[in-house]
């Protein structure tokens, strides 16, 4: 650095004006301040950080990786803002955008943006400080040093804009992330992993919700209790994973059989429940009769066919009970009944 200052040392200036005169000795006086500030950016680092250390971190603890981060961020600006007041040369985007990365790791270790801010300032106030020092030093003309502390400001300011932006677009990713696995999580706590059916919580949440709406209009609602029959020998024939197979193809089946409105849960094994919104006991058995005989269709797995029955129960709200355990029990010895039918029959 101190090479390239000689050609325009070297320069005749007698040809020309005075206020050539005084641009080279502001450039001059410009230059020199700006590379004692970069002779000092280690100092600085090491003053912004005591100085920092000295004030109570907000929220979470400093994470290690953000300390050390930190300091490089602080080297790079200090760097970088000696270079634009020696030559003249501002921060590129690029150069900010690293800069800027300070606001996403914060982000991301959910740090508050009270350090950051508090950091910048740190910053601008030191290299303040040691742009004086070195301006008294030199002997630099007041406004050299004051064109200096200018881009020290403009630097400060255009890096804290950039740090919030990629803060509170890294907040914006966390918070859509955080939504989307709230919803997951929420999802696996009320359905069946296997076929993705409502599970025994939100069968219960919207039979109480479909009882409070039948109070209020009168109408009455179905339970079905649907147990399939002969799936041991399902097992047995395609094993564990074909049986699987099988039951989301009955969930399917099922599923596709009744209206949108109505529920079609998994309680467990092969058992299922449907609940049947606004429905009346004489269609909920008719209902029921048409899933038994779509039930019996062939199933395939791995080239392989096998047939499932269904034994159904039904119950209707609230003549069959007039609350969601007696509802439910209504409707399994229904089920149980038609069962005990079929094999006296057989």
């Amino acid at each position: 650095m101190e090479a390239e200052m000689q050609p325009l040392q070297k320069t005749d200036r007698r040809s020309r004006g005075p206020s050539h005169l005084e641009t080279d000795q502001a450039s001059n006086a410009g230059r020199a301040l700006g590379l004692a500030l970069g002779l000092r950016a280690e100092e600085c680092c090491d003053l912004c950080y005591s100085r920092a250390t000295a004030y109570g971190w907000a929220g979470r603890p400093p994470d290690p990786n953000y300390t050390e981060r930190s300091r490089g961020v602080n080297w790079l600006a200090t760097v970088l803002t000696a270079r634009w007041i020696a030559y003249g040369v501002p921060v590129s985007a690029e150069e900010m955008q690293y800069i800027a990365e300070r606001g996403d790791l914060a982000a991301s270790l959910q740090q508050s943006t009270v350090n950051i801010t508090r950091a910048y300032l740190i910053w601008r106030d030191t290299i303040g400080e040691v742009l004086r020092d070195e301006a008294a030093r030199l002997q630099t003309p007041r406004d050299s040093l004051n064109d200096a502390l200018r881009v020290v400001r403009i630097s400060c300011d255009a890096s804290l804009v950039q740090v919030a932006r990629a803060f509170d677009r890294r907040m914006t990713e966390l918070s859509s992330q955080l939504a989307t696995e709230r919803e997951t999580l929420s999802y696996q706590a009320l359905h069946d992993p296997l076929t993705g059916l409502p599970n025994r919580v939100l069968l219960y949440d919207r039979i109480s919700q479909a009882m409070l709406a039948s109070k209020r209009t009168t109408r009455p609602f179905a339970i079905l209790a649907i147990d399939l029959d002969g799936f041991k020998a399902v097992n047995d024939t395609l094993g564990h994973d074909g049986g699987d197979v099988v039951l989301q193809q009955v969930a399917d089946r099922l599923v596709k059989s009744v209206r949108e409105s109505d529920t079609v849960a998994r309680q467990g094994g092969d058992e299922f429940t449907v609940l049947l919104s606004r429905t009346a006991a004489e269609t909920a058995a008719e209902v029921a009769r048409k899933l038994e005989v779509k039930l019996r269709q062939v199933l395939a797995y791995d080239g392989k066919t096998v047939s499932v029955g269904a034994t159904i129960g039904v119950a209707t709200f609230p003549h069959d009970g007039d609350d969601l355990h007696t509802l439910l029990r209504s409707a399994d010895h229904a089920m149980y009944r038609r069962k005990r039918e079929k094999e006296g029959r057989a």
